[in-house]
Formats: C-alpha cells, structure tokens, sequence
C-alpha cells in the first residue's frame, strides 16, 4: 500500500499486530487449537492467513487472537455459522 503526501509515495507500514509472521505450527503452540481446526476455520471464511510464495499460511498477531476466540466460541457449543454471525456483530457489520 502506499499513500500520496506532497506529490511523493510514501510506504504505509501494516500495524505491528498485522505483520504475517507466525507459521501454523507456531499458531498451533501459541493458541492451543489444533491445525485441523485452524485449517476448518479458514474454510468456513472466518480468517484469511496470508501465504508466502510456496503457499505456507502465516498468521499476524490479531489472527491469533482471533483464532483463539473463534475456538473459546465454539468450546462453547456454537457452530461456525453462530461465530461469523457473532463476530459481524461485534465488528458492527449487518448479519
């Protein structure tokens, strides 16, 4: 991304908490939740990792704790349709 200020680009540096850094396995020891799960998370939309160029997911800051919350919810006995509907809401979104 870059921004325009006086004519020049300047480089718009991510958020610390939105630097992708964390591989799967690392994210499996940081949140406790199992790579299958991570894995079923992604598919069902509610995290988008990024990738390097040879496909390994790699996870920032806030997609750990967002991993995190969508397991605490779902330990809870809601599905993964009641946890997207629940996090739109709490991100202010229509659901």
């Amino acid at each position: 991304m870059a921004a325009m200020s006086g004519g020049k680009k300047e480089r718009v540096q991510p958020a610390e908490n939105q630097i992708s850094k964390y591989t799967m396995g690392v994210a499996v020891r940081l949140t406790g939740v199992e790579a299958h799960r991570i894995r079923r998370f992604e598919e069902n939309g509610l995290l988008e990792p990024a990738r390097t160029e040879g496909g390994q997911r790699l996870y920032c800051d806030s997609e750990i704790e967002l991993i995190r919350e969508i397991a605490r919810l779902e330990d809870q006995g809601i599905n993964l349709e009641g946890v997207k509907a629940i996090l739109a809401m709490r991100r202010g979104e229509a659901v």
